[in-house]
């Protein structure tokens, strides 16, 4: 079996969602920096409104820490309240409503959606470039610095030890299907 077996059937699994959410018009426009400060900020706290949930599910789900995760050192939120502030936005944002983990392995795959959203955020940073002046407004982009490297392989570690319990890869990819399908609703009921 692959070293990255999990992240593949995960991959594999979600696909087609995570192609459709490239498509977004935002998301298209953030990516060619065609975005303008106001959209931006709009964005921003539909952003902040999905990781409130996100965070609230993840609190509430089973423990991760079996598998070397601290939810709360992955709270991105943070990041995005600090960018609505740089940019004289008030942090406000209605709290996306998402499903309660059905189990650790489940949360697992709700986590990988969101930790996986990461990796493109320094290409989207940069992208910003001509919008906005200096840094301030892309700490949420930038995720977790130079500390980047390492969440992301401790996460696909966790991801890969919980897949290869008995069971735990179906639940795993359902967590992931159900939060790329929130993600992908809760943009479409409100485009920012």
């Amino acid at each position: 079996m692959p070293l990255d077996a999990a992240r593949i059937a995960l991959r594999q699994a979600t696909g087609a969602v995570h192609e459709r959410l490239h498509g977004v018009p935002v998301f298209a426009r953030l990516a060619a920096g065609r975005i303008g400060t106001a959209e931006y900020v709009l964005l921003l706290r539909r952003l902040l409104g999905f990781h409130l949930g996100v965070e609230a599910l993840l609190r509430a789900a089973p423990s991760l820490a079996p598998y070397g995760i601290a939810v709360e050192e992955r709270r991105r939120s943070p990041l995005l309240v600090a960018d609505l502030v740089a940019l004289g936005a008030p942090p406000l944002a209605a709290v996306a409503p998402l499903p309660p983990a059905e189990s650790a392995a489940w949360a697992m795959g709700c986590l990988y959606v969101t930790e996986g959203s990461t990796l493109g955020g320094q290409h989207l940073a940069r992208a910003l470039d001509g919008v906005l002046p200096g840094e301030a407004g892309r700490s949420f982009l930038r995720g977790y610095g130079a500390r980047h490297g390492a969440m992301w392989r401790e996460c696909c570690t966790a991801i890969e030890a919980c897949g290869a319990e008995a069971g735990r890869l179906a639940a795993m990819i359902a967590g992931a299907e159900a939060t790329f399908g929130r993600f992908e609703s809760w943009f479409a009921a409100h485009p920012a």
